[in-house]
């Protein structure tokens, strides 16, 4: 967990939570758009650049969301989530984990672009 990128990430998601079910988040690594991810209401939608299943790439990780299972995926594209758990600091730290683990961002070394928009 890197504190710098929560609190980049952090915002974005009470926004989200506050606008549920009508506001997405979309968050980019700086200078890296093919590194993202989307977050509207319980869904999290991310670029998955593996071709392995995405399920066990994520439960490799040190953090895991409450109830969270992929819903849908493409090998070197995309992954979506689903996930039972809404608190923002533990969705947060989640994609802090997942921008790190499964996008290869440097620890404490990348910046989040953040757009928010209504559904």
């Amino acid at each position: 967990m890197t504190a710098d990128q929560i609190s980049e990430i952090r915002p974005a998601i009470c926004e989200v939570i506050k606008g549920t079910p009508d506001t997405c988040a979309t968050l980019e690594i700086t200078g890296h758009p093919e590194k993202w991810m989307q977050l509207v209401d319980h869904t999290i939608n991310a670029a998955y650049p593996h071709g392995d299943d995405p399920e066990e790439r994520v439960k490799s990780q040190p953090l895991t969301l409450t109830g969270l299972k992929v819903s849908n995926w493409e090998p070197n594209k995309f992954a979506t989530f689903e996930m039972a758990a809404f608190d923002a600091i533990e969705v947060a730290e989640w994609i802090d984990g997942y921008f790190i683990h499964v996008l290869n961002c440097p620890p404490g070394g990348y910046h989040v672009d953040v757009a928010l928009e209504k559904l």
